[in-house]
């Protein structure tokens, strides 16, 4: 499983289309190796956009804030055939900027993927009082 988070800053966004976005993102899940079900173009006023692609293997999504010269993308996937770095370089090269901070977030594979099925619970909220 990859989740891969990538935070842009001193983006130039102000003429960049929500289709120019959703063409790279198509780009860059050929080069994931996934199968595009179905996207979603959310352009804002006066300017930004979020770009979803619904993937057989999860999803990939763009925000951005032109305001701000501020991109996020989001990838998740249960497989990929290369890094998700190599697979963002069209959206980077579209978004421009720098790529300021990035997360890798571990995440639990199904269990048919996950030997160690059934999963391990951990309480989120703690039921103990002050």
């Amino acid at each position: 499983m990859i989740h891969a988070i990538y935070d842009l800053t001193g983006c130039d966004l102000v003429d960049i289309s929500g289709e120019q976005i959703m063409t790279a993102m198509r780009q860059s899940a050929v080069r994931l190796g996934c199968t595009v079900r179905t996207q979603l173009i959310d352009p804002f006023q006066p300017h930004g956009a979020t770009c979803v692609l619904v993937l057989a293997e999860s999803h990939l999504l763009v925000s951005t804030w032109p305001e701000c010269g501020l991109a996020h993308i989001d990838v998740f996937t249960c497989r990929a055939v290369i890094d998700p770095r190599e697979a963002v370089i069209p959206l980077l090269n579209l978004l421009g900027g720098q790529v300021t901070q990035t997360q890798h977030v571990p995440r639990l594979a199904p269990p048919e993927q996950n030997a160690a099925a059934p999963y391990p619970t951990q309480a989120l909220i703690s039921d103990a009082g002050p």
